[in-house]
C-alpha cells in the first residue's frame, strides 16, 4: 500500500481493466475485492464503450483501494483504442478517432491511447488494435507498456500453452519503438506514459484443459502505474480522485513490474540549488543540476537523455551531473528484464 518516500507519498495501482459490464469475466465488486487483496492503492475501470458503472455510483473507495471508472472508446475500424476519465458521456460509435479525441480533450478529460504498439501477424484469430492516427493532438497520455498486448505479440501455435500457464515469465518491458515515439512526443510537450493491465481474465481452451488466461490477480502482481504526491491521498472521494488524475497529467508517474521486485521506494529527483523536483518535474536550467536515483535494490541503471541512453551502471544509487538541457528519464533492468521505467524530469526546456 501506500510508501512514504523522502517527501512525496507514492501510490501504486492499475490502470485498464474490464468487468462483466463488457468482455471481462468478473463484476466491478469481485475485481475490486481481488484488487484490495494484491495491495493495489487505485484502479481505474474501462470497460468498453459503456460508462454504466459509473452512473450507477460505483466509484469511491472499497476498503482502502480508490475505485474510479471511465472507458475504451474505439474508432468504428476497432483500432485507435483510447482510455477516457471524467468524460460528460459516452461518445457516439460513429466518431472517426480525431473527432473523439477532439472532443475529449475539448470536455478536458484524463485519456490516454491505449495498446498504441501493437504489430502482432502469427495468428489471424487474434488480430493487433494499434493506434494508427498519429496526427491527433491533446491527449493526455499513452500507455507504454499493455500487459495483455506484450503477452500477445509472443504467442504463437506452438508456445501457446506454456505462455498460457506463465503469463508473467514471458514479460521484458516497453518497445523501443513505442519509447522512441513516446521519447519525441515529450520533446514537445508533457505525455505522460503508464502501464495498462488490460485485465479481462479470458477462460481459453488449451488442448483437453480450459484455462483463464490471466487471472485478475496475475495482472495485479505485475505491472503496476505508480504515481507519487505531494500529501496522503485522501478518504474522501472528489478529493482522493483528483489526487490521482492531476498526478497523471503532471507526469508524476513511473511503472514497474512487481514480478521483478517491489518498486515503491524508487526515487528520482532533479536539484538545482534548493529546488527539488520528482519525475514530471521541471528545472530551469542545467546549470549546476544534478539527477539522483536510488533504487530499492542493485540493478542495471539506464539515464536516457532526449531518448538516448547517456548513461549505464550497475548499483542501486546513482548521481548524475547534468550537461545538457532535455527531457530525462531512468529505466532499471533485471538481467534482460525491464523493472521500472519513470517518466521524465525537464530540464531547461518547457
Amino acid at each position: 500500500m501506500a510508501k512514504k518516500v523522502g517527501d512525496w507519498y507514492n501510490y501504486s495501482g492499475a490502470i485498464h481493466m474490464h468487468t462483466t459490464e463488457s468482455d471481462g469475466t468478473k463484476s466491478l465488486e469481485e475485481v475490486a475485492e481481488i484488487g484490495q487483496k494484491c495491495g493495489l492503492d487505485f484502479m481505474l475501470f474501462t470497460d468498453h464503450m459503456t460508462l454504466e458503472l459509473r452512473k450507477s455510483g460505483k466509484e469511491g473507495f472499497y476498503g482502502k483501494t480508490l475505485v474510479l471508472i471511465g472507458y475504451e472508446h474505439n474508432d468504428p475500424d476497432d483500432k485507435n483504442h483510447f482510455l477516457i476519465f471524467e468524460s460528460p458521456q459516452v461518445y457516439p460509435e460513429e466518431m472517426l478517432v480525431k473527432e473523439y479525441v477532439s472532443a475529449a480533450v475539448s470536455d478536458k478529460s484524463i485519456n490516454f491511447l491505449a495498446h498504441p504498439d501493437e504489430i502482432r501477424k502469427t495468428l489471424i484469430e487474434y488480430p493487433p488494435y494499434p493506434w494508427t492516427d498519429w496526427s491527433v493532438e491533446g491527449f493526455t497520455g499513452i500507455e507504454l507498456w499493455n500487459h495483455m498486448s506484450e503477452w500477445m505479440e509472443k504467442l504463437t501455435r506452438y508456445n501457446k500453452l506454456l505462455m498460457t500457464f506463465s503469463p508473467r515469465k514471458s514479460m521484458v518491458g516497453p518497445t523501443a519503438r513505442i519509447l522512441k515515439k513516446w521519447d519525441e512526443l515529450n520533446l514537445k510537450r508533457k505525455v505522460v506514459g503508464i502501464a495498462g493491465v488490460d485485465a479481462h481474465a479470458f477462460p481459453v481452451k488449451a488442448g483437453p484443459f480450459t484455462v483463464e488466461i490471466f487471472p485478475y490477480k496475475v495482472h495485479f502482481r505485475a505491472l503496476r502505474s505508480h504515481v507519487i504526491l505531494p500529501h496522503p491521498l485522501s478518504e474522501e472521494l472528489e478529493q482522493a480522485k483528483w489526487q490521482i488524475y492531476d498526478a497523471l497529467r503532471d507526469c508524476r508517474v513511473f511503472l514497474s513490474n512487481m514480478r521483478w521486485g517491489e518498486a515503491d521506494s524508487f526515487e528520482f529527483y532533479g536539484i538545482q540549488g534548493s529546488s527539488r523536483v520528482v519525475c514530471g518535474g521541471s528545472l530551469e536550467s542545467a546549470d549546476n543540476a544534478k539527477l539522483q536515483i536510488k533504487l530499492p535494490e542493485k540493478a542495471l541503471i539506464k539515464l536516457i537523455h532526449n531518448g538516448n541512453t547517456v548513461l549505464t551502471a550497475d548499483t542501486d544509487n546513482l548521481e548524475y551531473s547534468v550537461k545538457e538541457k532535455g527531457i530525462y528519464r531512468v529505466e532499471a533492468w533485471k538481467g534482460s528484464r525491464g523493472w521500472i521505467f519513470s517518466n521524465h524530469i525537464r530540464i531547461g526546456i518547457s
